[in-house]
């Protein structure tokens, strides 16, 4: 069998965290779609190795590629629900295109956080409490 017959693995999109890829290869085998995650452990171990590696790769078969996309798509089109089962929107612009964002304080907090989170050999916690819209740049906190 030569190369050109076999369905070669293609990375249809990159994360920063393992929560975030897996929720999206969850998505996709339950859509029928083999995918697999590259560089998961060494980004696990450790996150401020993500921009290193690359970030996390979703990898599926070439022939599949653009349907895995296409339901990705989909997916990060819907619009973030708050605890009010209402659609969150920016409140300067009125947009539903919406990501988390992870703040993890002041600057002067951060800096001492991972100064003890080095000193300690433990990962600084980020949170994941803000919004940014994608089409203003706004970032604001839940309702």
């Amino acid at each position: 069998m030569s190369t050109e017959e076999k369905d070669q693995l293609v990375t249809i999109c990159r994360y920063n965290t393992p929560i975030d890829a897996h929720m999206a290869k969850n998505k996709l085998e339950s859509e029928g779609i083999m995918v697999f995650l590259f560089d998961e452990n060494i980004v696990s171990i450790n996150p401020l190795f993500s921009n290193l590696m690359g970030g996390i790769k979703l990898k599926t078969l070439a022939s599949d590629a653009d349907k895995a996309v296409s339901i990705l798509n989909y997916v990060t089109d819907q619009p973030y629900i708050g605890e009010q089962e209402t659609a969150v929107q920016c409140p300067r612009c009125g947009s539903f295109k919406l990501t988390y964002v992870y703040e993890s304080g002041n600057k002067l907090k951060s800096f001492f956080g991972f100064a003890i989170a080095f000193l300690t050999f433990t990962l600084p916690l980020l949170s994941k409490d803000q919004y940014q819209c994608n089409n203003c740049g706004k970032k604001f906190r839940r309702a």
